[in-house]
């Protein structure tokens, strides 16, 4: 696997959101390379009124300089759901000669701009997760894949 890209709204705000990244950015090291971009929130807030215009603001944000050949998955509540083995065998296939950009939103979530962009719209289930859990549980997930495709014992 080539680099994986996480273009995500917001920073971790809790110490130990940023230690489960670091840990997890450590563990992807002998996988793959890593980058990782945190974009300011729109609107400078989530103020209810503005949901609109964040999400249009956070969008532009997101998809500036994606390249027009890389495969974009979107984490999205309202996207597909799939097992680890599938996640693997799907970023396996799409990692093959195009750069993976993941795209995590902000607090309003995404705008419809990113999802008509995406190639595929990835959810962790119904529930919805502040953006940065969502994140952390993205590095596990593609820990996860990299064990599952190294035929390491990590995945049971």
């Amino acid at each position: 696997m080539k680099t994986v890209y996480i273009r995500t709204i917001g920073r971790l705000p809790e110490p130990w959101q940023r230690e489960a990244e670091s840990m997890y950015s450590a563990r992807l090291k002998p996988f793959t390379k890593l980058e990782i971009v945190e974009l300011p929130e729109g609107q400078k807030g989530s103020a209810k009124p503005n949901a609109e215009a964040t999400k249009k603001a956070e969008a532009a944000s997101l998809l500036r300089g994606v390249r027009d050949d890389a495969v974009v998955v979107a984490l999205d509540e309202t996207g597909t759901e799939m097992n680890s083995v599938a996640f693997s065998k799907n970023l396996s296939e799409w990692s093959g000669r195009r750069p993976v950009i993941f795209l995590i939103g902000g607090s309003w979530g995404l705008h419809q701009d990113v999802k008509k962009r995406a190639n595929v719209s990835l959810s962790f289930g119904i529930m919805t997760l502040p953006h940065g859990l969502a994140r952390i549980v993205l590095l596990e997930q593609l820990y996860r894949a990299c064990m599952i495709e190294a035929g390491k014992t990590y995945h049971k």
